[in-house]
């Protein structure tokens, strides 16, 4: 287990740590898609134990291993947060995991939010 908290809040935001598409059994599998949509699934289950959902996400901080599968990454966060339009960085980098595609940090506010 890494030496970090899941989620930290801080005033009105709440931080939560970045994740990678670890399964129940702590395997990695799945194309960029699928490693997409169980990371945010893995995030909004934190959101929810903080009574918040995916709409109160202000900030992804994302980063992906090749950036020939940024369109379907693209694809899949858009799917998993369908209207809701959170502010994002998106950036090419090695992860820290063999088989990691993509990890994804949030950050949440607890406040309503404005456009």
């Amino acid at each position: 287990m890494p030496h970090l908290a899941p989620a930290i809040r801080s005033g009105s935001l709440l931080f939560l740590a970045g994740q990678l598409a670890l399964d129940n059994t702590g395997q990695i599998s799945g194309d960029i898609e699928e490693q997409t949509a169980l990371i945010l699934q893995h995030q909004f289950a934190v959101l929810s134990q903080h009574g918040l959902s995916a709409n109160n996400v202000v900030k992804a901080g994302v980063w992906i291993t090749d950036k020939a599968n940024f369109q379907r990454f693209d694809q899949a966060f858009a799917d998993a947060f369908g209207a809701h339009r959170p502010t994002r960085s998106t950036v090419v980098s090695q992860l820290a995991v063999d088989g990691a595609l993509v990890e994804i940090d949030l950050i949440a506010s607890f406040e309503p939010l404005t456009f």
